[in-house]
């Protein structure tokens, strides 16, 4: 028997309700004795059993009778460690005839002092992804390989620890600089497809570091030098950036803590103004110009050189100032050089000129400058048309580059000032979709995520909450991470009279 449901992130919750397949429907009656009957219980595997069912999205018991009855919902004690302590606690209702009790799946009791605090696990906010793209996951191998058809690979943690707990089927690691994909494992021995990602066969000595890589895996695994989108604006890996891994107790990313967002691109603005695409820019009908440009730190490209058209001085228009000056731009991004996929558009924005980078990376900035030629359009000597003069710190000069930076991670507003949450962020619904400023899927216990829909060329910065009572899968069985609804009891108060339940789960 399997629960399905789907749901929609932009939806609204009756619509994702409405989606969701009930999967088991039962009825039950109970009386008045000294214990409780069990009317339900979950298990992660199937069984035979009447009780006992795979694990649900929602359950929930209605009194069909004409008496109340009392439900008892048993969850896993978490005491003030953040672990669980391996002894299910009860919730005690009562239930009136007509009424419904819904009993969170995904939920748990505290004791031990821990009382109304908050199981937030390690909250990790704002965080770029390691430079290295990837995590040294603490464990080795135990013997070295140099057998290229060799698939197997033995490790421990180096410490007698369980290090087997830190993978999961599917997980790319890395070994040195080959990529390989874990196709299964028992323990603490390795199946792997080998050699993945653009990556190839390669000798490994005993001791050999496993890293868990967060490349971009649309692509080989040195296609960038950091964590960033592609040309696309897609993005994956098959781990949450190292986060949520542990050799021991709770792991995982608790759902609807996933918060990620991209860094705007670095410009440099003229600083005109009363800019329009029918302004004439007071350059010379036919005349070559040139323009000195460092894209994102990179090395300068000198005369960059366009000529303006013979019946059009506009900005904008076709075959305008700006049209010519791009499309110079573009040849270089296809030509092997100091611009070799290196994106920037000129656009008129609140009346300015303004060049853009096409890359919205931590590097990403554009510096303008006089080329030295005599037909410079920025010259140091004097304007060319409405264009200013290459000194930034004159009064008539460029405005100053302003580099990448993150935007702000909420608004105000401007009669209240309350704040509110950036729309420039993408965020998860704790079903496993994101949405916000892109689309995609995050798996909470793996961390293996996918992104459509992004800013291209963007790297990021990414916060959530990892390692606690709710991070990872909802789980009745592994020790230190009970985090589910394990069963229902019920009985009724009336010692004459017998009540009705019924149970649906889906």
């Amino acid at each position: 028997m399997a629960y399905g449901r789907t749901g929609n992130m932009n939806g609204s919750r009756a619509a994702r309700t409405a989606n969701r397949t009930t999967t088991l429907t039962k009825t039950k009656k109970v009386r008045y004795g000294a214990a409780s009957d069990k009317i339900f219980s979950i298990s992660e595997a199937i069984s035979a059993s009447e009780t006992t069912e795979i694990i649900p999205s929602s359950v929930s018991v209605k009194n069909t009778g004409l008496v109340p009855v009392m439900v008892t919902a048993g969850y896993e004690d978490w005491t003030a460690d953040g672990t669980s302590a391996n002894d299910v606690e009860y919730l005690h209702t009562m239930v009136l005839p007509g009424d419904t009790f819904s009993a969170p799946v995904r939920a748990v009791i505290t004791s031990g002092g821990l009382g109304s605090a908050i199981l937030d696990g390690t909250p990790v906010t704002n965080e770029a992804p390691n430079a290295n793209m990837y995590t040294d996951s603490t464990a080795k191998t135990t013997e070295g390989f140099a057998d290229a058809d060799d698939t197997t690979i033995t490790f421990d943690d180096a410490s007698g620890g369980a290090a087997n707990l830190m993978f999961r089927v599917n997980d790319l690691i890395r070994l040195d600089d080959e990529v390989c994909r874990i196709t299964s494992f028992t323990d603490t021995v390795f199946t792997v497809d080998r050699a993945v990602h653009g990556t190839s066969k390669a000798d490994h000595t005993n001791n050999t570091a496993i890293r868990l890589p967060f490349f971009n895996a649309y692509h080989d695994f040195d296609k960038y030098s950091v964590c960033q989108t592609n040309a696309d604006g897609r993005f994956k890996a098959s781990n949450f950036f190292g986060k949520g891994r542990s050799a021991s107790g709770t792991a995982g990313i608790v759902p609807g803590s996933v918060n990620i967002k991209f860094y705007n691109p670095g410009y440099q603005k003229l600083g005109l103004s009363g800019i329009t695409p029918s302004t004439n820019s007071g350059l010379t009908l036919g005349d070559e110009y040139t323009i000195d440009i460092t894209v994102d730190g990179g090395t300068l490209f000198e005369s960059l050189s366009f000529t303006v058209d013979t019946t059009n001085a506009n900005f904008g228009g076709t075959n305008g100032v700006i049209q010519k000056i791009q499309d110079a731009l573009d040849t270089q991004y296809y030509t092997a050089g100091n611009l070799f996929e290196k994106k920037v558009t000129v656009v008129i924005e609140n009346g300015d000129l303004v060049f853009k980078s096409g890359q919205m990376v931590t590097g990403s900035a554009i510096s303008l400058g006089d080329s030295g030629d005599s037909n410079a359009l920025f010259d140091d000597s004097g304007k060319k048309g409405r264009f200013p003069i290459a000194d930034v710190t004159s009064a008539t000069g460029l405005g100053s580059p302003v580099p990448a930076r993150l935007p702000d991670d909420v608004t105000y507003d401007p009669i209240t000032y309350t704040s509110k949450p950036a729309n420039v962020i993408c965020y998860d619904d704790g079903r496993g979709k994101i949405g916000g400023s892109c689309n995609g899927t995050i798996n909470y216990e793996t961390g293996a995520i996918s992104l459509v829909g992004c800013p291209a060329n963007a790297e990021f910065v990414f916060s959530c909450l990892e390692n606690t009572a709710f991070s990872g899968k909802i789980n009745t069985s592994d020790t230190g991470r009970k985090n589910c609804l394990v069963d229902l009891y019920a009985t009724t108060p009336s010692q004459k009279a017998e009540g009705r339940l019924e149970i649906k789960a889906s």
